[in-house]
């Protein structure tokens, strides 16, 4: 129980660290929201989901953007989406060595 407690202080630190460049990037990801939004007509809340499973690189299949510009945006949020879990699971590597290192410096029992 005590990496895991350990695992999640230090995700959080790292989180709270790191939290300018995740909301850049979560902007950018709403930015691209906008553009299906404006160009392709899409209702706003059909524009965010399709930019967010674009981002995370799921691509259901369920929209397709139809616009040369709509393409490019959902080609530069696949990269922004790579960038941005890249980032989470490199926090998350970090906070699990982290952990793993403090709870191998305890001494047995606690």
């Amino acid at each position: 129980m005590e990496v895991a407690l350990s695992f999640l202080r230090h995700f959080s630190h790292g989180l709270a660290y790191i939290s300018p460049i995740l909301l850049l990037l979560l902007l950018l990801i709403l930015a691209g929201a906008w553009v299906f939004h404006r160009i392709e007509g899409r209702p706003w809340g059909e524009a965010v989901y399709m930019a967010f499973i674009t981002a995370i690189t799921i691509g259901y299949g369920d929209m397709t953007p139809q616009r040369p510009v709509t393409r490019l945006t959902a080609i530069l949020l696949g990269l922004v989406g790579v960038i941005f879990t890249g980032i989470i699971v490199s926090l998350a590597v970090y906070a699990t060595s982290e952990a793993l290192m403090s709870a191998a410096t305890l001494p047995p029992g606690v």
